[in-house]
């Protein structure tokens, strides 16, 4: 299967310094703009203030009441989403290209504006907590927050355990503060996908891209190194039913000569149906109804990880299988046909995920916060047609290692 390059982002600076990622792609009447905030929960003071505060802004401001805010969206169709990651806050607003220019204004009110009300921060909290203790029964939540915590160590941000008592001791004050320390023009990039005619992109410039606002200067994120905890945890969670089991380590960053390579054996791994741990620990051994490899971003830095679901008795036999699985990479040359597939696999799911300028939004947004550039899009498909069975011998060989591994068991 033939993947031609992307074309990438236009790069438009607007007056007040804000940069505009215009994405190419066809018209629909549907407009996606990502509004991001550089920092995130790495630079925040205490657990969860990044989250809150981000979540927090649509629930009021000068402007607008929350119930106001929703009825707008609502009427006008509107769908948002707001979220946090370790090194950005995230904004992102999908609407009728005709109604774009109507709805903006709301949004940045709400964006610029934010009034934090008391008695919604109160609502929020009390929902996030209680969602939060429904996940804290678990396995696989538990053992993606432990794994996490041994990877990175306890005193990281991102290795640092939420709890309960975290959501009590939010406050408004708090959110007022990081919002403070982080959102204004010198801290924020926009894309713009979908629909880019003059009515959107004149109502983009004049909400976010004239004048000064905001207090906070540019953001610098900067991660401690990461301090590993011991590499082998059984934690005990009473009454499930099944066990959840996470294996991995700290990955190449994605700048690495041997990344793109690495990301080609994940998928071989564990990354598709009919991936070698599918093929062996559920087919033939009948281990688990499903087990998956990834490599996860994390801003700059990668996480490799196998994850699955077993009943107790069949751990340890599927954590062997999986090394087995592992040491094979490094020992056997993979069968030209079984790259040749990957290859295809790859290639088709690239097709389908660059189909049309919205889901490449995803794409050059994930390529932006991990700093390397959108042209490491079109590297990765120049890497995916070049991958030799001898070169991923030699990638398994050099990271794929038993000893390398940090291993976690959540359940009874």
């Amino acid at each position: 299967m033939i993947l031609s390059h992307l074309a990438l982002p236009v790069t438009r600076v607007m007056p007040n310094g804000v940069s505009l990622y215009h994405l190419q792609g066809e018209d629909k009447g549907v407009v996606r703009l990502d509004i991001l905030f550089s920092g995130g929960y790495s630079v925040q003071h205490k657990p969860l203030q990044a989250l809150f505060t981000n979540r927090m802004l649509r629930e009021g401001s000068e402007g607008y009441s929350g119930a106001e805010i929703s009825r707008r969206l609502d009427y006008y169709g509107a769908w948002i989403d707001m979220y946090s990651s370790q090194g950005c806050n995230h904004i992102i607003l999908y609407v009728l290209a005709k109604h774009f220019p109507l709805l903006l204004p709301v949004v940045e009110d709400f964006v610029k504006r934010p009034l934090f009300p008391q008695e919604n921060l109160d609502v929020v909290r009390r929902n996030n907590k209680a969602h939060f203790l429904i996940n804290s029964q678990k396995v696989d939540v538990v053992a993606q927050r432990h794994f996490e915590r041994t990877l990175w160590g306890e005193s990281h941000p991102l290795g640092r355990l939420v709890e309960s008592g975290d959501y009590d001791a939010i406050t408004r004050d708090d959110l007022r503060q990081y919002f403070d320390e982080v959102y204004s023009n010198k801290n924020c990039t926009l894309f713009l996908s979908g629909t880019q005619n003059k009515a959107v992109v004149d109502a983009i410039v004049s909400a976010f891209g004239n004048m000064e606002w905001g207090a906070a200067d540019k953001v610098s994120v900067h991660m401690a190194p990461p301090s590993p905890q011991p590499g082998k945890q059984k934690i005990v969670l009473e009454n499930t039913l099944q066990s959840a089991v996470k294996v991995g380590c700290l990955a190449l960053p994605s700048t690495h000569p041997d990344f793109f390579d690495l990301r080609f054996l994940n998928v071989l791994l564990g990354g598709y149906f009919g991936s070698r741990l599918m093929s062996n620990i559920r087919e033939e051994n009948g281990y688990t109804y499903d087990i998956i490899s990834e490599i996860d971003a994390y801003g700059k830095d990668n996480v490799f990880v196998v994850s699955s679901q077993a009943a107790t008795e069949y751990v340890e036999p599927l954590l062997e299988e999986l090394y087995k699985e592992m040491e094979r990479l490094q020992t056997e040359e993979i069968p030209a046909e079984e790259v040749e597939l990957v290859r295809n696999y790859i290639m088709g799911e690239l097709c389908r995920e660059y189909e049309g300028s919205m889901a490449k939004s995803e794409v050059f947004v994930n390529a932006w916060l991990s700093g390397d550039g959108f042209d490491s899009v079109n590297r990765y498909i120049d890497a995916i047609k070049l991958v030799t069975p001898q070169k991923l011998q030699l990638v398994a060989r050099k990271y794929l290692q038993r000893d390398k591994m940090f291993e976690i068991v959540v359940g009874a």
